[in-house]
């Protein structure tokens, strides 16, 4: 499987998405590319500045160096962006 499928939860304009995201990327990258796809799923509400990303369930914090195969991501993962 080259993909995980994980819940997207975005406190400040009280949605969440469900998102497909590759296993063989750094974390930075798919961070960039779940905000950019946010904010077009959201018609634009969602800006562009910086997010932190955590498991809602652990409270982990994710960094931008590491692999999502390595983050400890599994299917279905909550994470919320602040």
């Amino acid at each position: 499987m080259n993909k995980l499928l994980i819940s997207v939860e975005v406190p400040s304009i009280e949605q969440s998405f469900d998102l497909f995201i590759p296993i063989n990327k750094k974390m930075g990258t798919i961070k960039e590319y779940i905000i950019k796809s946010i904010h077009e799923l959201s018609g634009g509400i969602l800006n562009d500045k910086n997010y932190l990303f955590f498991d809602i369930d652990t409270g982990t914090k994710y960094g931008n160096n590491v692999y999502v195969k390595d983050s400890g991501i599994k299917n279905g993962a909550r994470i919320i962006m602040v």
